[in-house]
Parts: structure tokens; C-alpha cells; sequence
């Protein structure tokens, strides 16, 4: 069977997906001879992709000590009651962290579920405290909205984004 050339671009499309999750700043020259493509058609593959918002954006992978913070991660599950059109803005264009700034919460993901919990929240923070108020403060912020809330603090993040942790030596300490 011949593919189309429509399913051979999604193909290649996704040969140079893969590569940019593992490693975003791997440059053209090494995707297109690790996918064995011109540099053109990586760089064009690229751009397209860039432009139907496939890739949202780049960016790094820190180490949670490297920037002082502590990793945690919130599970809500919503009442029955509806959001009104502003609380619905704030969650889904960003805008919590105006919402929380004096407690110094920088928010990784949110992400909208189907399970026990209707939402995830992940976030980094100081300390179990702030990540204390700030979990308090969400849900009064979400007044009759939340009829459930649970608080995780990452121990030990053995992947994030695709990425293996370098320190994967000092899981051993937690096990």
C-alpha cells in the first residue's frame, strides 16, 4: 500500500515532534541527520508546526533546588455550580498567578480532567505554607465552586516533560 503524501508529512512532522519533546535546543542540523531529512525540511517542518500552535512554546527544565522552590501539586473536583465568564478567564488565561502573586506561586500546569478530580494544578512555591495558603485562598477565590481539594508535594520527579532526571542516583534516598 502507498502512503499518501499527506501521511508522510505527518510522519515526518512527528520524527521531528519527538526529538524537539526530548531536547529542544538540538539544533537543525542534528535533527535532520538524526530523522535523515535536509535541514530545509526541518526547518520547514518546524515552522509549520510552530504555526498550526502544535508546539506551543520551548522551555527548560529545572532542577527544583536550582530555583529554590518546592514542587506541589493540587487535585480539585468541582460542584455542579457554573463558572461565572470571569473565573473561567482567570483559570484558562493565566491569570492566577495575578490572582495569588503576594504568595509567590509560580503555576507549571493546569489541566482539565475526567476521573475522581476535575482539575490539576501544578505549581511551585517556597514552602509547604505558602503552598498551604495558597491552596486555601483558591478555594475561597472559587467560592461554591470546589467541593474537594487535595495538596501533593513532589518528592522526587523522576520525569518531567519527556525528561529523565539526571539525579536519578538520589531516588535510592526516598525508596
Amino acid at each position: 500500500m502507498v502512503k499518501s503524501r499527506r501521511e508522510t508529512l505527518v510522519k515526518d512532522e512527528q520524527k521531528v515532534l519527538e526529538i524537539l519533546q526530548s531536547n529542544a535546543k538540538m539544533n537543525i542540523d542534528a535533527i535532520a541527520k538524526k530523522c535523515k531529512f535536509s535541514r530545509q525540511k526541518v526547518w520547514r517542518i518546524i515552522k509549520k508546526v510552530e504555526k498550526e500552535k502544535a508546539i506551543w512554546g520551548y522551555s527548560a527544565i529545572l532542577n527544583d533546588d536550582s530555583i529554590e522552590m518546592k514542587h506541589y501539586i493540587l487535585l480539585f473536583k468541582r460542584t455542579t455550580k457554573s463558572a461565572d465568564k470571569n473565573m473561567v478567564n482567570e483559570i484558562a488565561f493565566e491569570q492566577l498567578e495575578d490572582v495569588f502573586h503576594e504568595l509567590h506561586i509560580r503555576i507549571e500546569n493546569i489541566t482539565y480532567v475526567h476521573g475522581k478530580y476535575d482539575g490539576v494544578i501544578s505549581f511551585w512555591t517556597d514552602d509547604l505554607i505558602s503552598a498551604k495558603k495558597f491552596v486555601n485562598q483558591f478555594s475561597f477565590h472559587m467560592k461554591g465552586l470546589i467541593e474537594e481539594i487535595e495538596i501533593l508535594e513532589t518528592i522526587f520527579p523522576i520525569r518531567r516533560q519527556t525528561i529523565k532526571n539526571p539525579h536519578m542516583a538520589m531516588l535510592s534516598n526516598y525508596l
